[in-house]
């Protein structure tokens, strides 16, 4: 996980091609086709040669951003704690 940041991440899966691209990307057959991939393309149709490639970057991202989503909620529940604490008791 230390290899890939959060923001690596986010871009892959900004890249992820909709399903008509990836069955386009799938079907298409290079050295037959008088059409070249550029870089990217290429870069694509190598990733969805991956089983549930995106599904997998979604999960890593979600890895990385997990402990600073627990320190969110953590700072989110002691503010409503302070702020429930600081309410009158009804009881008095």
């Amino acid at each position: 996980m230390e290899n890939f940041g959060a923001e690596l991440l986010e871009t892959l899966l900004k890249m992820a091609p909709t399903k008509e691209e990836e069955i386009k990307l799938k079907e298409f057959k290079e050295e037959t086709s008088p059409i070249k991939l550029n870089p990217a393309e290429k870069f694509l149709k190598a990733v969805l040669d991956v089983p549930f490639a995106f599904k997998r970057v979604d999960a890593m991202l979600y890895i990385a951003n997990f402990d600073s989503e627990v320190n969110y909620l953590k700072k989110s529940f002691e503010t409503l704690e302070v702020s429930i604490m600081s309410l009158p008791s009804p009881f008095h």
